[in-house]
């Protein structure tokens, strides 16, 4: 048996257990569509990055066939199992040929007063080149034939896509709604007169997206990154997916070029992404889990004075259980703290319309020396990414797009203030991305410390990423790819060599994908030496637990549930003298050797604790909890004659317990205490 799991099927296996929860009849009618739509986003991002570089050897041919199965798994449930759910709660596709006069009358004016003016049809003749059709788009085709023209002509329409997918159609009751490529098909006649459309269809390309560039050569990265995105959008095609007749199809395949992309026909519903939005609009909350309000019930909640609190103590913070307001109001209360010289911090996923970017906008304008490492190559943020870039520059605050050949993915702020005493510098450092948006979507840890020594590492950080200088030694944290491999292959090792029979070594690490095999065989030697691992690793994982005499002390399970789990957390032993590091990597060549990413001691003992106990949760979690097998399947522990347990459940449940508490305490007792004047 092979010691390692294939790093595609393994991806592969994570969406099907995605798609298993969209498949949960316990789970709520929309909340099912949402899972589904994130497996549609997933293997969108599939077949533009992973699929393009799979071989035509027996594993990749493996590899393709379990993504076939998986699609088809999630296309049939939704046509065979949701769509009738959804239609026996009122919300129905009408097709063209059963819509009501009145609903006629109401898209026939939709058409002719509001897409036809943007619907741009495109012949595709034999003696020009295709157009570039954009990536991920949705196109209707038709083969037409003119009077007189032997040959029928082949052409094309991109639905536009700022216009909504399912359009609203009058009804005496509940949601009826067209497709907007139905609505398209309806009236393709009138998008070609003085031709008879003989077939029409609809299809979806998706393309090889991955970004070549020379940064060693490219002087303005800024345009070079710019120019990627664009090429993006006419990559080699890796799929098609299309609702055609099989001579329209034919055409097109010609025409296109297809060869080698991966061919998904009758596909009545294309981008079950798009459809999955409907979820997410107002109405219809019997159909949804509640919504999840994210308590604020952090030490920085309320506090008079941000720094002071922080300075006292470290606080550690746990979205989106708790609000991520704390950090937003650190940086705005930094920028206009007549203290502050100085913000310095990384952007790797900001979101849009960012408050934390516009506290930055605002420093720099307030005379900060504000100083922020934009990452330009994270994956489908780029052009996000680089109008911020271009806003924060225009503001006068510093902007750089990290080290050549490395992609910077730390989360990292530093805050350096003018105090009484001297200068202080405050810190935040975490596992998630600086973005409200997915901070109420993904579960992540972050700390709010003024330890000098930390501090000090994380001036020599900025100083690193900004000056192109490595620090000889690091006081606490640990940065890749300088050491940061290297430190996690020591702890393991140190917990291997001090285990024993009697006192076992234990390793406790939380990620979301493992697949360096360093460190891999470095798990697999402590095992045999002894030491309990537990891992819980959310998507890929290619350690295979279980092999006697090589890994039956690993344990490996995966938590898909409402939230999205994303904290990188490590716990050993070490001897009873436990130590916990949060960090922004996952174990995979890619994060530990070609990009910038920190790893940090969690050191105040009550959040050490805080830390240790919730690794243990996600280990006895019944409800949705994976258990991975030595044969690469993961599954269920049935709950029967145990206690329920779901480790978002209780975590929820924690926090609005502490709000209540907090509910009841009198507001000035709330307050931090100042010490008595000497």
């Amino acid at each position: 048996m092979e010691k390692l799991f294939n790093r595609e099927i393994s991806l592969l296996e994570f969406n099907a257990r995605v798609l298993a929860e969209g498949m949960d009849p316990d789970n709520p009618l929309l909340e099912r569509l949402k899972f589904i739509g994130i497996v549609s986003s997933n293997l969108d991002e599939f077949f533009q990055v992973r699929a393009p570089r799979l071989g035509d050897d027996t594993a990749g041919e493996s590899v393709r066939k379990k993504a076939r199965q998986l699609i088809d798994s999630q296309y049939s449930y939704f046509v065979k199992a949701m769509v009738p759910e959804l239609a026996a709660e009122g919300i129905i596709r009408v097709e063209p040929a059963s819509l009501t006069e009145r609903q006629y009358q109401h898209v026939h004016r939709l058409f002719h007063e509001e897409l036809f003016p943007v619907l741009t049809p495109i012949a595709l003749r034999d003696d020009a080149p295709p157009p570039a059709l954009t990536n991920l788009r949705l196109y209707f085709a038709a083969m037409l034939k003119k009077p007189g023209e032997a040959e029928p002509v082949l052409a094309v329409a991109e639905v536009p896509g700022n216009f909504p997918r399912m359009i609203a159609l009058p009804s005496e009751k509940g949601y009826q709604f067209l497709l907007a490529g139905d609505l398209v098909s309806m009236f393709a006649e009138d998008l070609f007169p003085g031709c008879s459309v003989t077939e029409k269809g609809l299809f979806r390309l998706t393309r090889a997206a991955d970004l070549s560039l020379n940064e060693e050569e490219d002087e303005d990265f800024l345009k070079t990154m710019e120019e990627a995105v664009r090429q993006r959008r006419t990559g080699r095609i890796s799929r098609m997916e299309m609702s055609c007749p099989d001579t329209l199809f034919a055409a097109l395949a010609k025409k296109l070029d297809l060869k080698g992309a991966e061919i998904y026909q009758n596909m009545s519903w294309l981008n079950l992404k798009s459809i999955s939005q409907f979820a997410f609009q107002p109405g219809y909350d019997n159909l949804k889990r509640p919504q999840w309000e994210p308590k604020a019930v952090s030490e920085l909640d309320g506090a008079d004075d941000i720094f002071e609190e922080i300075k006292k103590k470290d606080v550690l913070l746990h979205v989106p259980y708790e609000s991520f307001a704390p950090v937003i109001r650190l940086i705005t209360d930094a920028a206009s703290d007549h203290g502050v010289m100085a913000i310095k911090m990384t952007l790797y996923r900001a979101g849009a319309n960012s408050a934390i970017v516009n506290a930055l906008e605002r420093a720099a304008l307030n005379g900060k020396q504000v100083t922020v490492l934009v990452e330009l190559k994270a994956r489908f943020d780029e052009e996000n990414n680089i109008g911020w870039a271009r806003r924060l520059e225009s503001a006068g605050a510093t902007v750089l797009y990290g080290l050549r050949g490395l992609k910077t993915h730390a989360k990292a702020l530093l805050i350096v203030r003018r105090e009484t005493e001297g200068i202080k510098r405050y810190c935040h450092l975490g596992t998630g991305n600086y973005n409200e948006k997915t901070a109420r979507l993904y579960s992540d840890l972050s700390l709010f410390t003024a330890r000098e020594d930390i501090a000090s590492d994380m001036s020599a950080f900025f100083n690193m990423i900004t000056g192109y200088s490595q620090p000889l030694q690091w006081k606490k944290v640990e940065t890749a790819p300088f050491g940061l491999r290297r430190k996690i292959l020591r702890l393991i090792e140190r917990e291997a060599l001090g285990s024993t029979p009697e006192r076992p070594g234990q390793i406790t690490a939380k990620m979301n994908s493992l697949v360096d095999q360093e460190i891999i065989e470095a798990l697999y030697k402590a095992s045999k030496a002894g030491v309990k691992i537990r891992l819980n690793v959310r998507g890929i994982c290619c350690l295979r637990p279980g092999l006697k005499d090589l890994s039956e002390n690993i344990e490996i399970v995966s938590v898909v549930d409402q939230f999205l789990e994303h904290a990188r957390i490590l716990h050993v032993k070490n001897a009873g003298e436990d130590e916990v590091y949060l960090s922004s990597a996952d174990w995979m060549p890619r994060n530990l050797d070609r990009r910038i990413e920190l790893m940090f001691p969690v050191e105040d003992k009550e959040n050490r604790r805080e830390i240790i106990d919730l690794l243990g949760l996600y280990f006895k979690d019944n409800e949705k909890a994976w258990t991975l097998h030595s044969d690469g399947k993961y599954r269920k522990e049935e709950p029967e004659g145990k206690k329920r347990f779901r480790v978002q459940q209780n975590l929820c449940q924690k926090a609005k317990d502490k709000d209540k508490l907090l509910s009841r305490i009198a507001p000035q007792e709330l307050k931090p205490q100042k010490a008595p004047s000497a």
